[in-house]
């Protein structure tokens, strides 16, 4: 990969979870030299997230500090290993007893996708609207089981009118079906929280969203677009044209469990 533009992604992760605590009510970001550290306070450890950046930011001090940093708001946590930043960090955790959850591929595309095909009877609308954003929410709930209220504090009506944060359905028969976000920084922007409802899974509403979003993404002039994927999302991407750039892996300290 280009030095430019692996620099551009480096950058884009740190400056994505700003993008993203901050703009959650009473969420902060605090990024310091050798790790960052999200607080969010919605109830789900992966919002609350530890980022090592480097070798130095992963260590009994760090991991204890952050300990107390979270019990202090009384919040579930995790931490969140980037390959690039921390090689070797799963194994420093794996000896210090955190779970792991499952890796996921960081993936990168930097060109026009690929052309492969789409659902035609598939309409993409922007969520700019509160009874849209309140069906965007309720699609995470269903897919992601995530808490139905810590949707609507994570895209608050503020985002309705933050150009950097794009929200988008997919209707089908006008019922909407799937969902994404697109996050936009400088230079480069993140896809995010892509599901799509089970009735309608594989017949290439997905794939449609995500030919609008890399096409939001080129108009706002982002050279490169990056995902978090998941094992079932991978053929997606990749048959789009993405490629690997990293992995991502959370961990959640000793006694949490995750459901």
């Amino acid at each position: 990969m280009d030095a430019s533009i692996r620099s551009i992604l480096d950058r884009h992760i740190i400056d994505v979870q700003a993008l993203v605590y901050r703009n959650i009510t009473g969420g902060s970001l605090e990024i310091m030299p050798h790790w960052v550290r999200g607080f969010s306070g919605l109830q789900i450890p992966t919002f609350n997230t530890f980022l090592p950046r480097d070798e130095a930011g992963l260590s009994d001090d760090t991991l204890a500090d952050t300990s107390a940093f979270y019990s202090s708001r009384d919040s579930l946590y995790a931490v969140e290993l980037i390959d690039d930043f921390v090689p070797g960090g799963a194994d420093f955790l794996n000896d210090c007893h955190y779970q792991s959850l499952p890796p996921q591929p960081v993936m990168v595309i930097t060109g026009q996708p690929e052309e492969v095909d789409r659902n035609t009877e598939a309409t993409i609308e922007k969520v700019d609207t509160v009874p849209s954003l309140t069906a965007f929410c309720t699609l995470l709930h269903l897919v992601f089981d995530f808490p139905l209220r810590d949707m609507v504090k994570l895209y608050s009506v503020s985002h309705l009118k933050e150009d950097r944060v794009r929200l988008y359905l997919a209707f089908v028969d006008e019922q909407p079906v799937s969902a994404g976000a697109l996050l936009c920084t400088d230079g480069a922007a993140t896809i995010t929280n892509l599901v799509t409802i089970d009735d309608y899974r594989n017949q290439g509403v997905a794939t449609t969203l995500t030919y609008r979003m890399l096409a939001d993404a080129r108009e706002l002039d982002s050279k490169v677009v990056m995902v978090y994927s998941t094992a079932q999302a991978f053929s997606l991407f990749s048959g789009l044209g993405f490629d690997m750039f990293t992995q991502r892996q959370w961990f959640l300290p000793p006694g949490i469990q995750y459901e």
